[in-house]
């Protein structure tokens, strides 16, 4: 499916480490020791900066992830009293600098609202207790993603996926981009809320959604005569799978999957954007989930047929 085509800013830049630095026999400062990075986080990396303001009240919010220090442009920003008084009761430090001096930090082109934060890289979800999580659901809804690589798409799904209530994000390794500072920006921190698990293969993924977690795999495809209304192909445990910018879904991804679908266009309208297509099919299947809530009301706890 098209993409944006948008840029990419930087992705990711490293805290200096906190502490003394150590003093060579000479009685100059040595440089500080390096931190080697902690299994599980993305790009090597122990430290990163993330901005914009409401980002960093998620990340101070959501506790995910540890925030070591607060950069605060002297100029000032909007929006910034709820962060400044969350970072004080949380104990986080704050430290105010030229405005210019944070532009150079977070990078040429980047809107960060006169606010960043030195936090630790987010983790990803550890694959085997994600698996077995969300196979305990009758009807979760799990995001696969095979080969996106714009920053702002995958957090644009993100988002989307939190605020539908999805289950999960599954992001394929190959020829994907991970999740960076500008993800995190764009999903409006929305990566504190819902664990995103990264595995190899995505076609291997797929099949072992399909038959260790009963998922039904629904691949969106523009080129597919089913459209997405049809009987059953959204109930159930739920895996939506989308392709990247440019080619789409992969041959061997399509093979994985139980259907492809197609989300019909006006005449003169080929394709949209893939976070745009991966929206529209999930508030689909949410509604047609509370359809049926609403139709087969679950009893409650005493009532007959309750537990």
């Amino acid at each position: 499916m098209p993409g944006s085509g948008t840029a990419e800013g930087p992705d990711r830049m490293t805290a200096r480490p906190s502490g003394p630095r150590r003093r060579s026999p000479t009685g100059r400062k040595s440089p500080p020791a390096r931190r080697s990075g902690r299994a599980g986080l993305h790009e090597g990396s122990e430290s990163e900066l993330i901005y914009g303001v409401h980002p960093i009240v998620e990340a101070l919010s959501g506790g995910s992830r540890r925030i070591d220090r607060i950069l605060v442009a002297r100029e000032g920003g909007a929006g910034l009293g709820r962060l400044l008084r969350q970072a004080r009761q949380a104990g986080v430090p704050v430290t105010h600098l030229p405005r210019k001096v944070l532009e150079r930090r977070a990078g040429a082109g980047v809107t960060h609202q006169g606010v960043a934060a030195v936090v630790s890289a987010v983790e990803y979800a550890e694959t085997e207790s994600f698996l077995a999580r969300v196979a305990r659901s009758s009807d979760a809804i799990l995001v696969g993603l095979d080969r996106v690589q714009d920053p702002r798409n995958l957090g644009a799904i993100i988002r989307t996926a939190a605020a539908a209530g999805a289950q999960g994000i599954v992001l394929g390794s190959e020829g994907s981009v991970g999740i960076t500072p500008t993800v995190a920006k764009t999903s409006a921190g929305a990566v504190e809320r819902i664990p995103v698990v990264r595995m190899a293969r995505m076609p291997a993924a797929i099949r072992r959604l399909r038959e260790e977690g009963g998922f039904r795999a629904v691949a969106l495809d523009p080129r597919a005569d089913t459209f997405w209304d049809g009987p059953g192909l959204l109930e159930g445990r739920l895996l939506i799978v989308a392709g990247g910018e440019g080619g789409g879904l992969t041959r061997g991804v399509l093979q994985a999957c139980d259907e492809r679908i197609s989300v019909p266009m006006a005449e003169g309208v080929e394709s949209l954007n893939v976070a745009v297509t991966v929206g529209v099919v999930l508030f689909e299947a949410i509604r047609r989930r509370r359809a049926a809530e609403m139709t087969h009301p679950v009893p409650e706890p005493g009532e007959p047929g309750g537990p």
